[in-house]
């Protein structure tokens, strides 16, 4: 959990300021369709602190201040928006966007940018193992084009070639079977699951950084 972009109120002093059903009840009933694994898992200290905590820092920050204060502090959505001063809407949209990330990070193999550094270059040149390492960061061609001054149609024919290669791979090396199964994960329409997203509801309200 991130700490530097919560207002310094305390949440625990917050009294409940709205008891009839709102906005924040019609999300939760379709929240809990959509996510119920992650919400067992959150709703378990052991399992928050063993597997989602870790994966927070993969989330834009203020989604991970969200997921804290409403799974683990049990706050409301309307207390939250008014530490935050943002409407309700805003945190119910950002919560079902962290939601959406924490589930696709649980479903995938946890390796890190060192692993990753360590093991691809047996097999990719140095421009491929940066798309691949930008992609995992991101799932974002456009922004990995960006970052490696790259056109995003070559990013895009890279990386799908590198997603074959990785195949061939795991299938004769079960080192590189995590690092399939990432990636092919991510060309399976899950472009732009980890990309951040700027609200105008959060401008000049400390802000995240998203693009």
């Amino acid at each position: 959990m991130t700490t530097g972009y919560v207002i310094p109120v305390d949440p625990s002093e917050l009294a409940n300021r709205f008891s009839t059903p709102s906005l924040e009840d019609a999300f939760l009933e379709d929240e809990d369709e959509r996510h119920s694994g992650v919400r067992e898992l959150l709703a378990e200290e052991e399992n928050y602190e063993g597997r989602i905590a870790p994966l927070l820092d993969r989330i834009p920050k203020r989604e991970a201040d969200l997921i804290y204060l409403y799974f683990i502090q049990k706050k409301r959505q309307a207390d939250i928006a008014i530490i935050f001063n943002v409407t309700q809407a805003a945190i119910s949209y950002r919560l079902d966007r962290g939601l959406k990330r924490i589930k696709f990070l649980l479903s995938i193999p946890q390796v890190t940018e060192e692993d990753m550094r360590r093991d691809l270059p047996a097999i990719f040149k140095d421009i491929d193992v940066n798309i691949l390492v930008g992609m995992w960061a991101t799932t974002c061609q456009s922004q990995v084009a960006e970052n490696l001054g790259l056109t995003q149609g070559r990013v895009r024919h890279r990386f799908f070639k590198a997603v074959r290669i990785l195949k061939d791979a795991a299938d004769r090396d079960e080192r590189f079977q995590p690092y399939h199964k990432v990636f092919a994960a991510i060309s399976g329409k899950k472009f732009n699951i980890l990309r951040e997203v700027k609200l105008p509801q959060w401008a000049d309200r400390g802000g995240d950084g998203c693009l």
